[in-house]
């Protein structure tokens, strides 16, 4: 049971503080697999400012919870 909560911590961590991190760039990434398929190029595509403060506020919440999980 300790180990599934060391699982889902590790994986919480994993995600939650890159986007904590560095939400630009995550954010980025993010448009740049949504443009696949788009004529636009690649290297001109942008994220909305909601977009990064979004995944600013989401890894945060992520990290908390996979410390909280860790604690638990």
């Amino acid at each position: 049971m300790a180990g599934d909560f060391l699982l889902v911590a590790a994986v919480f961590l994993a995600v939650g503080l890159p986007a904590a991190a560095f939400p630009y760039r995550v954010s980025k990434l993010g448009e740049r697999v949504d443009a696949i398929g788009s004529k636009t190029p690649n290297d001109e595509v942008e994220p909305a400012e909601w977009n990064v403060t979004l995944t600013r506020f989401v890894g945060v919440f992520m990290s908390a919870l996979g410390v909280a999980y860790l604690f638990a």
